[in-house]
């Protein structure tokens, strides 16, 4: 028998009908809440598991969890001398927790996710103990995208600026977002910690509300900070030098690069000494002292549109950081000042990502790829001294075929189309652009490339390149998205990458879009490619498969818990109407019902299933998997899976009637909580019931259940 408590309330004169969760006084609510609602703890159970809990990478965060929910339903039961006491090791407990969820973030961030506690659970715990545990947060700002230049590789770093100037650093467990820029303005769901947002990917956890302006064109205000650190007091390059790096050089570079439609113009200032050691690495310090010093120094900072700060190498592991965009963007150049680190970073302060490369072994393209973050040897966004950019970023920077630029021919139908060579100035098409897939869901589309490059101005390191000059470089390239260029490699046969064009008289044959490439003539003056389309054929895909909700699932021992499975057939339009089949997997002793266990989907649509998932009853606490499938019945190669955390926490319910279904005005009301754990009856847990008469007053009663 569940244990009960009592509480009575006085009702004002008048009959009246109690609706619970609230009861209706001459039209308006008289509402009843019962607090801690959700408590979750380990009591009264009375069987062993059948099975353990799967482990995860970060079983600590995951027992720290645990116990943390399971000390919070003790601190919730026990009577207020005993709450005074478990408040300590509340407080202690979840400031462990939070220092380790904090060291998982920047490597780890879908652990975060994963632990979160969710929202109701959180909103019940002491308030001292809340604003140490993450929550769900939804926030609107305008959003900064870093690209680290390192040693070891890239890395983006993404932070986001509210209205009243908080800054929060986000960390995405799956890819960043690729598709804005710095100076986007942008909404992020996610967790949040401290000031950290925790989020799932750039696709599904940010939404852009409105773009930044491009600034691509003209002569764009530099100023260049010169700064060394108190530690580390040396110049090496004088400002001279800096001068002629910035505003020769690298503006030079982008005068030929956008056929003289931008340039660098501005001053360098400095040395500045600031008060930060060389030892630490703090980009944005290091950007607030060195602005702070030139205009000390009376620079109007405000009559620049991008900032450069350059410095003595430091402790920082990056040699260049740089805003994807901006305005004002900013650079970092970190040691080295040079054409080949200015140019590459205010690539990026321009909006550009990096220039990959595409190595699929023996063969142009296939299905096991590995993709080099600067593997494009003649694009300085990839690894060439000061290669021009390739014909993608040209386009994306509006410096071909838009407006008064050079342009690019769309290739369509048969023919033998001329090209000029990317680095002349000439009005002649720079480059064809070849459909290569469009995705049949999104309508995302990738292009080929295609583009005649010469040993001419900043590609003169070309001069010796035979291969490149006597043919057609290819890369392929989303519009959509900024981050995916790639170069590929038409001479797979050999192991380098200094030789990546396409000559004359070889063809590139694409049988999935149908589509052969072959360069017929190459001269001082341009190129000559033919193309050729046949019917384009079906291309089956792995399908796609998502799982809502995304977040952990917490339920009760015996407790059912419900997803929605949505799936989508990624085969391109020239295939048949295909089933597939979806399957659930949980622990043994759990059962998963996936209704309907097969969807049957033309190409691009998509259909949703539900899973429900019942836990045993004698089930142990803890953090359990779930995993989905789906394969194509008639096509059994094509699959895809995912997975679902559930969170099985044994814990409270609370119960909450009236002894009559109707009052004459005046009469008392006895209302009837009952408290069991797990199905079980419990003792001795406190509760409150609020309760909101027609007047808005509030009646609050405290009870403890008994042992009846």
């Amino acid at each position: 028998m569940d244990h009960r408590s009592r509480a009575h309330a006085d009702c004002p004169p008048g009959p009246r009908r109690p609706r619970l969760p609230g009861a209706s006084v001459r039209g308006a609510p008289l509402w009843l809440s019962v607090l801690g609602l959700l408590l979750w703890a380990s009591v009264g159970l009375a069987h062993q598991p059948p099975q353990a809990p799967i482990p995860s990478r970060h079983p600590r965060a995951e027992s720290l969890t645990h116990e943390l929910a399971t000390l919070h339903t003790k601190y919730q039961m026990a009577q207020p001398a005993t709450r005074k006491q478990l408040h300590g090791p509340l407080l202690k407990l979840a400031t462990e927790r939070r220092q380790l969820l904090m060291t998982l973030l920047e490597e780890h961030p879908g652990e975060v996710l994963r632990v979160a506690f969710p929202a109701d659970l959180r909103a019940g715990l002491p308030a001292a103990v809340r604003a140490l545990v993450e929550e769900e947060a939804e926030v609107e700002g305008t959003l900064e995208v870093l690209h680290e230049d390192r040693y070891d590789g890239e890395r983006f770093l993404c932070a986001l600026t509210t209205p009243a100037g908080q800054r929060l650093a986000l960390h995405f467990a799956a890819e960043p977002p690729t598709a804005v820029e710095t100076g986007t303005r942008v909404r992020v769901s996610g967790i949040r910690l401290q000031q950290n947002l925790a989020l799932t990917s750039g696709s599904s956890s940010v939404q852009t509300l409105a773009a930044a302006l491009p600034n691509t064109f003209g002569a764009q205000n530099t100023l260049v900070i010169l700064v060394n650190f108190t530690d580390k007091a040396t110049q090496p390059y004088t400002v001279a030098t800096a001068q002629n790096v910035v505003f020769q050089q690298t503006s030079n570079f982008d005068m030929e690069n956008s056929y003289g439609q931008t340039s660098l113009t501005g001053t360098v200032v400095g040395w500045y000494t600031i008060a930060l050691s060389n030892t630490v690495c703090d980009y944005s310090t290091l950007a607030s002292q060195a602005k702070s010093a030139a205009q000390a120094a009376g620079v109007n900072l405000a009559a620049y549109t991008r900032y450069v700060y350059a410095f003595p190498q430091n402790a920082c592991t990056w040699w260049g950081l740089g805003s994807v965009g901006g305005k004002p963007s900013q650079a970092w150049i970190n040691g080295s000042l040079t054409l080949k680190v200015v140019s590459h970073e205010m690539g990026h302060n321009f909006g550009l990502y990096h220039a990959h490369s595409l190595d699929c072994g023996s063969t142009v393209l296939g299905t096991a790829c590995t993709a080099s973050d600067y593997g494009d040897t003649i694009d300085t966004m990839g690894n060439p001294a000061s290669g021009h950019f390739n014909a993608f970023h040209k386009e994306r920077l509006g410096w071909l075929n838009y407006g008064s630029s050079p342009v690019i021919t769309t290739v369509q139908t048969d023919g033998v189309y001329p090209i000029e060579p990317l680095e002349t100035a000439g009005t002649g098409p720079k480059a064809l652009a070849i459909l290569k897939s469009t995705d049949a869901t999104t309508g995302q589309q990738v292009w080929y490339y295609v583009e005649y490059r010469q040993a001419l101005g900043f590609d003169s390191f070309l001069s010796s390149n035979s291969n490149v000059l006597n043919g057609v470089v290819i890369h392929t390239g989303s519009l959509s998205d900024g981050n995916s260029s790639y170069l590929l490699d038409m001479t797979p046969a050999t192991a380098s990458w200094s030789d990546p064009a396409l000559v004359v008289g070889q063809s590139f044959i694409d049988p999935n879009a149908a589509v052969t490439i072959t360069p017929m003539t190459a001269t001082a003056t341009g190129a000559t490619v033919a193309v050729s389309f046949g019917p384009l054929p079906c291309v089956p895909a792995n399908p796609a498969l998502t799982v809502t909700p995304s977040q952990s699932q917490w339920v009760q021992p015996g407790g059912t818990v419900p997803f929605t499975v949505t799936m989508t057939n990624k085969d391109n339009a020239s295939c048949a109407v295909s089933t597939f089949a979806l399957q659930a997997t949980v622990p043994s002793g759990w059962s998963a019902l996936v209704t309907p266990a097969s969807l049957t989907l033309a190409p691009g649509a998509s259909a949703s299933a539900t899973v429900q998932v019942t836990v045993p009853a004698a089930v142990a606490d803890g953090f359990y998997t779930m995993g989905l499938a789906v394969a194509n019945a008639s096509n059994t190669g094509y699959t895809a899976s995912t997975s679902a955390t559930i969170v099985v926490v044994s814990g409270l319910t609370v119960t909450l009637s009236a002894d009559k279904a109707s009052y004459a005005r005046g009469k008392t009301v006895t209302l009837t909580t009952k408290v069991s754990a797990n199905g079980a009856a419990t003792a001795n847990a406190s509760v409150v019931v609020k309760i909101t008469k027609a007047n808005g007053s509030v009646v609050t009663q405290n009870a403890t259940t008994n042992a009846t």
